[in-house]
């Protein structure tokens, strides 16, 4: 809706005006026709402009933080449990299906992003190497039985 101010203006009123310009609207009926206290008329006012301008930006950082703590926690090395990886493309992994290799700069081996049903999990691509095996090697299916069944993830 436009609406013409003068000679010299004309103004697009949109619904985001109306969000803030309507409970301010608000605030002068209330002040002049009711016998509400004028202390919670504006503590209303402010409260809804609080939450108004600034809930969403918390929201985002809030979001944000949830991101990079899944990242850290996602992306280590299943040998040295490093953060420091190198992505180096995609390959075939037990199959037809290309996943992710990273190379870890710490310990030197390569480690396979695996995201399938929502396991975001770093696994070795030779089992064998990793501290406290004994040299049996899991592929991708073997993984996702044991993590559909025990739910370790």
């Amino acid at each position: 809706m436009k609406i013409k101010i003068g000679s010299w203006a004309d103004y697009d009123f949109d619904k985001e005006d109306a969000k803030i310009a309507v409970p301010l609207i608000l605030l002068l009926l209330g002040l002049t026709l009711t016998s509400l206290r004028k202390e919670w008329l504006l503590a209303g006012v402010a409260a809804y402009y609080a939450l108004y301008f600034f809930l969403p930006p918390c929201f985002a950082a809030i979001k944000k933080l949830f991101a990079r703590i899944h990242h850290w926690r996602t992306f280590r090395c299943p040998y040295c449990k490093s953060h420091e990886l190198i992505l180096q493309g995609m390959q075939e992994f037990h199959g037809d299906i290309p996943y992710d290799h990273y190379f870890c700069h710490r310990c030197r081996e390569t480690s396979v992003f695996v995201n399938t049903y929502g396991a975001n999990k770093m696994i070795a691509a030779n089992a064998s190497k990793l501290k406290g095996t004994t040299g049996d090697r899991r592929n991708v299916s073997q993984f996702f039985d044991e993590w559909r069944t025990n739910g370790d993830w």
